[in-house]
């Protein structure tokens, strides 16, 4: 079963950086890309609608538009959505960036390498969030 996730980024080699992350971890994936902070919101109002899955959201801090923690904090306004695991992807280092990100409900801060190698970690993280909790021991 494929995992539908959504890319808000509006860089076309970062969205071919990501593809080839989830394709090395080996994950099978239907991914919607938002090149814009407004695309990430209609999308997200489609999905609390019903009209549309995410099952988790990857979401870029620089995006036109909205930025991502703006896309971030009306994710979470949505009911059915407010669960959805987040990865915010950034080239930011900014303690403060990623102490927002986190306040407003991101699973992970992921700040987007300049090295390959790297980069491809991001396929085990999302790897982790869709396998979900470990159960707890009996």
């Amino acid at each position: 079963m494929k995992t539908h996730l959504v890319l808000a980024e509006d860089n076309p080699g970062d969205v071919f950086l990501v593809r080839r992350a989830l394709d090395t971890a080996g994950i099978a994936y239907d991914m919607q890309v938002c090149m814009d902070g407004e695309q990430a919101l209609k999308y997200f109002a489609e999905a609390e609608e019903g009209k549309r899955s995410v099952e988790l959201m990857l979401i870029d801090l620089n995006l036109p538009r909205h930025d991502g923690l703006e896309v971030l904090a009306e994710l979470r306004k949505c009911p059915s959505l407010e669960q959805v695991p987040v990865i915010v992807l950034t080239s930011s280092d900014s303690p403060r960036d990623r102490e927002r990100s986190f306040k407003l409900g991101a699973a992970r801060y992921f700040q987007k390498p300049t090295d390959l190698k790297q980069f491809l970690e991001l396929g085990r993280i999302v790897k982790e969030l869709i396998a979900g909790p470990l159960p707890s021991p009996a």
